[in-house]
């Protein structure tokens, strides 16, 4: 079973091409289907996030290659042009889980340890099981993801202060501005990180916020929760003038703010500036809007230098969670080496089909077993099935057990037994 990993993130591709490749939540079953389709024989799971869109497949052989995962990717992408697919990257096997370990740790996030990231990737499971394209490989190395990244947050500091998109963006606005208790900010998209982005602020004494979602109610019970004010969607422009500062991070799949409506904004500011963060992909903010006279646009790649400055803090607890993922990918590594889950599974059914049919074949070998005239057939056909079921039914709790081991992390201290049990070996020659 081969284990492979395609994507592009912040640092292989700009924003401006990050979002082409951007799925939304609405459009990743969409996304599952076509691509299982195509891979019928693969395992999938696709995540996509602000700073990164990623495949991961889990293939019976080396037919799935890379660069056809990156061609079924790009199939009806918009722009998707040699610069774009020069961006990805690729990695196999052990690398690839190294990889998938490192991402949903943190590790390789531009803000190093925030918490967002965990929970995108474990809604990215949710939804490749709702599309059923996890399976007995892929299934399993999940939940030792899961399980490593949690081990990373609980022995080390690498999530300890400022450590999500919302808090550096607000760093980043003070570096603007340098008292926010006078501002009014706007919030656009009531979601995760307007969320979290609204919580800092207020941390730090803005009194006076304004909250636009598509929800309403959503809008509003942020708002409420936060002392802010719920404004509907549909009056984002008439409320620009009046914000120092906005912040937008929605899911909609074109600008939500353009250079027109933020002229007419500022002019009717009479040319105070105003300050943007977009913090969604694709990007919500016409890029047009930076180039107007008072007006500061930042999209999320912008929060780089202030995450480089993060990283630095945090080097010592960096080190360590790196340990954590060597000593785990590691001990991964014998579990590739003996073979997948789905690789034991396959090896234990073609021994209780090699033992049914050794058990057939001796019984009608003895010279007691004399033939039925005109039902001989029929009834060594029920005889065959009827092993066959037996032996399936005697494995059934078997790798219903191997299968919880995977889920709960504890691969490890069951395969081994299950081999030794079952007289499984790599090779398998069979039974005498």
């Amino acid at each position: 079973m081969n284990l492979s990993v395609v994507g592009i993130n912040f640092r292989t591709t700009p924003v401006a091409l990050r979002e082409r490749l951007s799925f939304s939540a609405d459009a990743m079953p969409a996304a599952l289907a076509h691509l299982s389709r195509q891979l019928p024989r693969a395992e999938l799971l696709l995540l996509s996030t602000c700073n990164r869109t990623e495949l991961y497949a889990a293939a019976p052989d080396e037919s799935v290659s890379c660069d056809l995962l990156i061609d079924l990717l790009l199939i009806g992408i918009d722009g998707a042009d040699q610069a774009l697919r020069a961006s990805f990257y690729r990695k196999e096997r052990l690398e690839a889980l190294a990889h998938f370990i490192t991402v949903a740790s943190s590790l390789d996030s531009m803000i190093v340890g925030e918490t967002e990231i965990l929970g995108q990737v474990k809604r990215a499971y949710d939804a490749a099981v709702a599309s059923e394209t996890v399976g007995r490989v892929l299934d399993p190395l999940v939940q030792r993801v899961f399980k490593v990244a949690k081990r990373v947050r609980a022995e080390t500091d690498i999530s300890r202060g400022r450590v999500s998109v919302g808090s550096v963006a607000v760093e980043l606005a003070e570096e603007v501005f340098e008292d926010l208790s006078s501002k009014t900010v706007m919030i656009v998209g009531a979601g995760e990180v307007g969320e979290q982005t609204l919580k800092h602020l207020v941390d730090k004494g803005v009194k006076e916020a304004l909250v636009l979602n598509r929800s309403v109610e959503r809008g509003r019970a942020l708002a409420d929760q936060y002392g802010g004010t719920a404004v509907a969607f549909d009056r984002l422009e008439e409320y620009l003038a009046r914000a120092d500062i906005v912040i937008t991070s929605t899911g909609a799949p074109h600008c939500i703010i353009h250079a027109d409506a933020m002229r007419r904004a500022v002019l009717n500011r009479h040319q105070r500036p105003v300050f943007l963060i977009d913090l969604a992909v694709p990007r919500d903010v016409e890029p047009a809007v930076g180039d107007l006279d008072n007006v500061y646009l930042y999209n999320i790649d912008d929060l780089q230098k202030v995450a480089d400055d993060n990283l630095a803090l945090r080097q010592a607890s960096v080190d360590a969670a790196r340990r954590i993922i060597e000593e785990e990918v590691a001990e991964a590594a014998a579990l590739f080496r003996a073979g997948t889950l789905g690789a034991v599974m396959k090896r234990i059914d073609e021994k209780a089909e090699r033992i049914a049919e050794s058990e057939f074949t001796r019984a009608f070998a003895k010279q007691t077993v004399a033939p039925i005239p005109g039902t001989c057939d029929r009834c060594r056909d029920e005889i065959r099935h009827m092993l066959r079921r037996a032996m399936g039914k005697m494995t059934a709790d078997t790798k219903k057990a191997l299968n919880e081991a995977a889920r709960e992390g504890r691969w490890d201290e069951y395969a081994d037994v299950v081999e030794r049990l079952l007289g499984l070996t790599p090779k398998d020659p069979g039974d005498e």
